[in-house]
């Protein structure tokens, strides 16, 4: 809380989010202790937060749960990850219910072996598209997230990777192609984004 009303490590610099809270499957005590307190410090500041599920469809629920029950604000949430998560259409419509943000957030990912969970068949991006597709079609524009989660160098083009333009430039115009439409687009890469950011 201090980091956001005051500034980070001793100076006027204000966080603006409360994550990436990581979780893992099962989740552990503490974890559970962080999401509370997670929860508390939401509640009383307005902010937003964002998690880092565990390797499990059931981790999201799950989570949700704990923070709910800790008071947190849900509206104001994102669960990222989902693409790696969730993979099955029912569970994720019937997550989509809970009201969180819900984050594609592995594009430009594209495993074979996938080596923290080898039992994930990771999606490719057109699959995420699909998916993407699916909650619209289902009334949740308003609550998606789509991001590339790059964390290592060989993402970056430099490298040989997709780079920080992949979203703009290669996925945008295949979700047009596959009939998401401009308006849908400008609300899951600008309205939300800012939606989510904004303090209550």
């Amino acid at each position: 809380m201090n980091e956001i009303l005051h500034g980070a490590d001793g100076t006027s610099i204000k966080c603006g989010i409360i994550g990436e809270i990581g979780c893992s499957w099962p989740l552990t005590e503490s974890e559970r202790k962080v999401l509370q307190a997670t929860a508390h410090a939401q509640a009383q500041l307005g902010c937003p937060v964002i998690i880092h599920p565990g390797r499990s469809s059931r981790a999201p629920f799950q989570i949700i749960r704990i923070l709910q029950e800790a008071g947190a604000d849900i509206s104001k949430t994102v669960m990222s990850h989902l693409d790696r998560t969730i993979l099955d259409k029912k569970e994720l419509l019937e997550f989509a219910q809970l009201g969180c943000y819900l984050e594609y957030d592995l594009f430009g990912t594209e495993l074979l072996h996938y080596q923290l969970g080898p039992d994930i068949d990771m999606p490719d991006d057109n699959k995420r598209i699909r998916r993407v597709r699916l909650l619209v079609e289902e009334g949740c524009e308003d609550r998606i997230l789509v991001a590339h989660d790059i964390h290592t160098k060989t993402r970056l083009m430099k490298y040989g990777g997709h780079g920080y333009s992949h979203i703009l430039t290669n996925v945008v115009p295949k979700m047009l192609l596959r009939g998401i439409t401009e308006n849908v687009l400008d609300k899951i890469l600008i309205e939300n984004p800012k939606q989510w950011l904004t303090f209550k």
